[in-house]
Protein backbone atom coordinates (compact mmCIF):
# COMPACT_ATOMS: atom_id res chain seq x y z
CA UNK A 1 0.00 0.00 0.00
CA UNK A 2 2.83 2.57 0.67
CA UNK A 3 4.75 1.57 -1.94
CA UNK A 4 1.33 2.31 -4.61
CA UNK A 5 0.78 5.78 -2.96
CA UNK A 6 4.76 6.45 -2.99
CA UNK A 7 4.86 5.91 -6.43
CA UNK A 8 1.81 8.12 -7.13
CA UNK A 9 2.96 11.01 -5.30
CA UNK A 10 6.48 10.85 -7.38
CA UNK A 11 4.25 10.70 -10.83
CA UNK A 12 2.08 14.52 -9.43
CA UNK A 13 5.06 15.93 -8.43
CA UNK A 14 6.90 15.53 -12.28
CA UNK A 15 3.87 16.69 -13.56
CA UNK A 16 3.72 19.89 -11.65
CA UNK A 17 7.44 20.24 -12.13
CA UNK A 18 6.88 19.89 -16.30
CA UNK A 19 3.55 22.59 -16.22
CA UNK A 20 5.65 25.17 -14.81
CA UNK A 21 8.73 24.74 -16.44
CA UNK A 22 6.68 24.96 -20.11
CA UNK A 23 4.95 28.06 -19.18
CA UNK A 24 5.52 31.30 -17.72
CA UNK A 25 2.73 33.69 -16.34
CA UNK A 26 5.01 37.02 -16.03
CA UNK A 27 7.50 38.20 -19.30
CA UNK A 28 10.84 38.95 -17.80
CA UNK A 29 11.40 43.02 -18.28
CA UNK A 30 15.21 42.60 -18.80
CA UNK A 31 14.29 40.28 -21.57
CA UNK A 32 11.88 42.93 -22.52
CA UNK A 33 14.37 45.71 -22.44
CA UNK A 34 16.92 44.06 -24.95
CA UNK A 35 14.30 42.94 -27.57
CA UNK A 36 13.31 46.73 -27.70
CA UNK A 37 16.61 47.89 -28.12
CA UNK A 38 17.35 45.34 -31.01
CA UNK A 39 14.25 46.40 -32.99
CA UNK A 40 15.80 50.13 -32.90
CA UNK A 41 18.75 48.96 -34.00
CA UNK A 42 17.65 47.02 -36.61
CA UNK A 43 15.46 49.50 -38.40
CA UNK A 44 18.68 51.61 -39.79
CA UNK A 45 18.37 48.74 -42.20
CA UNK A 46 15.24 49.47 -42.99
CA UNK A 47 15.06 50.90 -47.08
CA UNK A 48 13.58 54.65 -47.03
CA UNK A 49 10.34 55.15 -47.86
CA UNK A 50 9.61 55.81 -51.45
CA UNK A 51 8.02 58.57 -52.40
CA UNK A 52 5.28 58.88 -55.24
CA UNK A 53 6.31 61.81 -56.68
CA UNK A 54 9.99 63.57 -57.35
CA UNK A 55 11.03 67.24 -56.31
CA UNK A 56 11.78 68.96 -59.51
CA UNK A 57 14.92 71.00 -57.83
CA UNK A 58 16.86 70.31 -54.63
CA UNK A 59 16.69 72.77 -50.97
CA UNK A 60 20.07 73.59 -52.57
CA UNK A 61 19.02 74.87 -55.91
CA UNK A 62 16.45 76.83 -54.75
CA UNK A 63 18.58 78.71 -52.14
CA UNK A 64 20.80 79.46 -55.16
CA UNK A 65 18.21 81.04 -56.91
CA UNK A 66 17.31 83.26 -53.57
CA UNK A 67 20.66 84.78 -53.29
CA UNK A 68 20.51 85.26 -57.37
CA UNK A 69 17.22 86.78 -56.79
CA UNK A 70 18.58 89.34 -54.26
CA UNK A 71 21.64 90.11 -56.15
CA UNK A 72 19.59 91.32 -58.75
CA UNK A 73 17.15 92.97 -56.74
CA UNK A 74 19.94 95.05 -55.51
CA UNK A 75 21.70 95.97 -58.43
CA UNK A 76 17.99 97.18 -59.50
CA UNK A 77 17.60 99.46 -56.69
CA UNK A 78 21.53 100.75 -57.67
CA UNK A 79 20.34 102.03 -61.22
CA UNK A 80 16.82 103.67 -60.43
CA UNK A 81 18.98 105.31 -57.76
CA UNK A 82 20.86 106.67 -59.94
CA UNK A 83 18.42 109.49 -62.45
CA UNK A 84 19.92 109.92 -65.78
CA UNK A 85 18.84 112.81 -67.05
CA UNK A 86 19.99 112.71 -70.33
CA UNK A 87 18.11 109.81 -70.86
CA UNK A 88 14.79 111.69 -69.70
CA UNK A 89 15.70 115.03 -71.87
CA UNK A 90 15.60 112.47 -74.98
CA UNK A 91 12.64 110.69 -74.13
CA UNK A 92 10.28 113.89 -73.81
CA UNK A 93 12.24 115.34 -77.04
CA UNK A 94 11.53 112.59 -78.75
CA UNK A 95 7.69 112.18 -77.32
CA UNK A 96 5.27 113.62 -80.44
CA UNK A 97 2.37 115.69 -79.36
CA UNK A 98 -0.73 113.85 -80.45
CA UNK A 99 -2.03 114.79 -83.71
CA UNK A 100 -5.64 114.40 -83.01
CA UNK A 101 -8.72 115.02 -80.27
CA UNK A 102 -11.58 112.19 -80.55
CA UNK A 103 -14.67 113.56 -79.02
CA UNK A 104 -16.96 110.44 -77.95
CA UNK A 105 -20.86 110.66 -77.67
CA UNK A 106 -20.48 109.76 -74.43
CA UNK A 107 -18.59 113.22 -74.00
CA UNK A 108 -15.27 112.06 -73.22
CA UNK A 109 -12.38 113.51 -75.20
CA UNK A 110 -9.23 111.41 -76.39
CA UNK A 111 -6.31 112.93 -77.52
CA UNK A 112 -3.73 110.22 -79.49
CA UNK A 113 -2.47 110.16 -82.78
CA UNK A 114 -4.62 107.55 -84.92
CA UNK A 115 -2.13 105.00 -86.17
CA UNK A 116 -4.85 102.64 -88.40
CA UNK A 117 -8.45 103.58 -89.43
CA UNK A 118 -10.07 100.56 -90.16
CA UNK A 119 -13.84 99.54 -90.96
CA UNK A 120 -15.42 99.37 -87.70
CA UNK A 121 -12.85 101.16 -85.44
CA UNK A 122 -9.49 102.86 -85.30
CA UNK A 123 -6.31 102.70 -83.10
CA UNK A 124 -5.27 105.82 -81.08
CA UNK A 125 -1.83 105.78 -79.61
CA UNK A 126 -1.50 108.08 -76.72
CA UNK A 127 0.73 108.32 -73.48
CA UNK A 128 -0.88 105.80 -72.19
CA UNK A 129 -0.78 103.13 -75.01
CA UNK A 130 -2.77 102.32 -77.98
CA UNK A 131 -6.41 102.37 -77.89
CA UNK A 132 -9.22 100.60 -80.43
CA UNK A 133 -12.07 102.95 -80.28
CA UNK A 134 -15.55 101.93 -82.26
CA UNK A 135 -16.23 104.46 -85.34
CA UNK A 136 -20.42 104.14 -83.57
CA UNK A 137 -18.90 105.73 -80.22
CA UNK A 138 -17.08 108.74 -81.94
CA UNK A 139 -18.81 112.10 -82.15
CA UNK A 140 -15.95 114.39 -84.09
CA UNK A 141 -12.11 114.01 -84.41
CA UNK A 142 -10.07 117.35 -84.71
CA UNK A 143 -6.18 117.60 -86.33
CA UNK A 144 -4.20 119.17 -83.48
CA UNK A 145 -1.35 119.40 -85.90
CA UNK A 146 -1.66 121.26 -89.26
CA UNK A 147 -0.76 119.12 -92.16
CA UNK A 148 2.69 119.49 -93.86
CA UNK A 149 4.60 117.80 -96.36
CA UNK A 150 7.07 114.71 -95.23
CA UNK A 151 9.03 113.53 -97.66
CA UNK A 152 11.48 110.66 -97.76
CA UNK A 153 13.48 108.38 -99.77
CA UNK A 154 11.92 104.93 -101.09
CA UNK A 155 14.75 102.35 -100.37
CA UNK A 156 18.67 102.99 -101.03
CA UNK A 157 18.37 103.77 -104.59
CA UNK A 158 21.13 102.79 -107.02
CA UNK A 159 24.34 104.18 -107.83
CA UNK A 160 26.57 103.88 -111.14
CA UNK A 161 30.61 105.16 -111.08
CA UNK A 162 31.74 106.72 -114.41
CA UNK A 163 35.09 108.06 -115.66
CA UNK A 164 33.94 111.80 -114.36
CA UNK A 165 30.82 111.48 -112.18
CA UNK A 166 28.57 109.53 -109.67
CA UNK A 167 25.27 108.92 -110.92
CA UNK A 168 22.88 108.15 -108.36
CA UNK A 169 18.74 107.11 -109.14
CA UNK A 170 15.81 106.19 -107.10
CA UNK A 171 12.44 107.60 -105.79
CA UNK A 172 10.55 109.57 -103.24
CA UNK A 173 7.55 109.59 -101.20
CA UNK A 174 5.12 112.54 -99.47
CA UNK A 175 3.97 110.73 -96.83
CA UNK A 176 2.45 113.77 -95.18
CA UNK A 177 -0.87 115.48 -95.44
CA UNK A 178 0.24 118.58 -97.42
CA UNK A 179 1.69 118.84 -101.33
CA UNK A 180 5.52 119.84 -101.10
CA UNK A 181 6.83 122.47 -103.73
CA UNK A 182 10.07 122.65 -105.76
CA UNK A 183 11.36 119.25 -104.17
CA UNK A 184 14.99 118.86 -104.36
CA UNK A 185 17.31 115.67 -103.80
CA UNK A 186 20.79 116.34 -102.67
CA UNK A 187 24.12 114.11 -102.27
CA UNK A 188 27.23 114.50 -100.71
CA UNK A 189 30.75 112.90 -101.48
CA UNK A 190 33.16 113.11 -98.71
CA UNK A 191 36.19 111.82 -98.36
CA UNK A 192 38.84 110.27 -95.41
CA UNK A 193 39.20 113.52 -93.60
CA UNK A 194 35.54 113.96 -93.24
CA UNK A 195 35.48 116.74 -95.82
CA UNK A 196 32.90 116.67 -98.58
CA UNK A 197 34.56 116.27 -102.22
CA UNK A 198 31.99 116.84 -104.12
CA UNK A 199 27.97 117.49 -103.98
CA UNK A 200 25.01 118.24 -106.21
CA UNK A 201 21.50 118.00 -106.53
CA UNK A 202 18.34 117.75 -108.81
CA UNK A 203 14.54 118.64 -108.95
CA UNK A 204 12.51 115.46 -108.53
CA UNK A 205 9.84 114.76 -111.86
CA UNK A 206 6.51 115.53 -109.88
CA UNK A 207 3.28 117.31 -110.74
CA UNK A 208 2.90 120.24 -112.70
CA UNK A 209 1.33 123.13 -110.61
CA UNK A 210 0.34 126.67 -111.68
CA UNK A 211 0.86 128.72 -108.61
CA UNK A 212 -0.85 132.43 -107.74
CA UNK A 213 2.25 133.98 -108.68
CA UNK A 214 1.83 132.41 -112.46
CA UNK A 215 4.88 130.53 -112.03
CA UNK A 216 4.33 126.61 -113.41
CA UNK A 217 6.68 123.85 -112.53
CA UNK A 218 6.50 119.94 -112.29
CA UNK A 219 8.70 119.83 -109.35
CA UNK A 220 5.84 119.31 -106.37
CA UNK A 221 4.71 115.80 -104.93
CA UNK A 222 1.29 115.87 -103.76
CA UNK A 223 0.43 113.55 -100.59
CA UNK A 224 0.87 109.89 -101.39
CA UNK A 225 2.56 110.60 -104.36
CA UNK A 226 5.95 109.19 -105.25
CA UNK A 227 8.34 110.35 -107.99
CA UNK A 228 11.57 109.91 -109.43
CA UNK A 229 15.15 111.33 -109.52
CA UNK A 230 18.34 111.47 -110.85
CA UNK A 231 20.97 112.97 -109.35
CA UNK A 232 24.95 113.27 -111.20
CA UNK A 233 27.73 114.24 -108.92
CA UNK A 234 30.74 115.29 -110.70
CA UNK A 235 34.29 113.39 -109.27
CA UNK A 236 37.33 112.19 -110.89
CA UNK A 237 37.15 107.96 -110.41
CA UNK A 238 40.42 108.27 -109.01
CA UNK A 239 39.05 109.99 -106.34
CA UNK A 240 38.41 107.58 -103.01
CA UNK A 241 35.09 108.51 -101.48
CA UNK A 242 34.76 107.49 -97.90
CA UNK A 243 31.12 107.66 -97.91
CA UNK A 244 27.55 108.86 -99.12
CA UNK A 245 24.80 111.07 -97.58
CA UNK A 246 21.24 112.44 -99.15
CA UNK A 247 18.52 114.70 -98.18
CA UNK A 248 15.59 116.02 -99.20
CA UNK A 249 14.41 119.82 -99.38
CA UNK A 250 11.13 121.44 -100.10
CA UNK A 251 9.21 124.41 -100.33
CA UNK A 252 5.53 125.17 -99.59
CA UNK A 253 4.03 128.15 -102.14
CA UNK A 254 0.47 128.48 -102.77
Amino acid sequence: MNRYFHRAFLCIILLTLICCGGNKSKPDPDEFSTNTATMVQDTSHVQPEVRFYELEESIEDIQRQIVLLKIRVSEYENESSETNYTEKLKELIDEHNPAHKITLKNESIIEGTIEEDRVEDIIVKTKVGSLTIEKKEIENIEDLVLPAPQIVFIGHGQEQVFDSYHLFMGKVLNQGGLRGDFVRVIYYLWGEDTQIISSDSTFIAGTQVKYKSGIITDTSLEPNQSAHFSVQVSIDREIPVSYVTREIRWLLYE
